[in-house]
């Protein structure tokens, strides 16, 4: 009689340690899952987008080729004043252009 106590008293001791593994592994997953609220951090915009968006808004779309690296590097120093492009801005737009050219 006594083994069939034993072996009931692991049983349960068993199934209390699995529901308990249960609970835990589901409170954990219910934290990691939860969301902040916080935004996807945006990607960086490339020289191509960022020279569509600051040059495009007032001058027509010029080709790469147009202008020699020496030219395009004169023409965003002077433009960054006037359209108070960030320095990292400028480079990259910079760096577009004269990749493709």
């Amino acid at each position: 009689m006594k083994r069939c106590s034993i072996r009931a008293t692991k049983w349960r001791i068993s199934e209390a340690l699995v529901v308990a593994l249960v609970i835990v592994l589901g409170a954990v997953t219910a934290v990691l899952a939860k969301d902040d609220g916080a935004a996807p951090a945006k990607k960086a915009p490339t020289g191509a987008q960022l020279y569509a968006m600051n040059c495009g808004r007032c001058h027509m779309e010029r080709y790469a080729k147009e202008r020699t690296d020496a030219q395009w590097q004169t023409i965003i120093t002077h433009m960054r004043v006037h359209a108070n492009l960030p320095g990292a801005d400028a480079r990259k737009i910079i760096e577009y252009l004269q990749a493709s050219n």
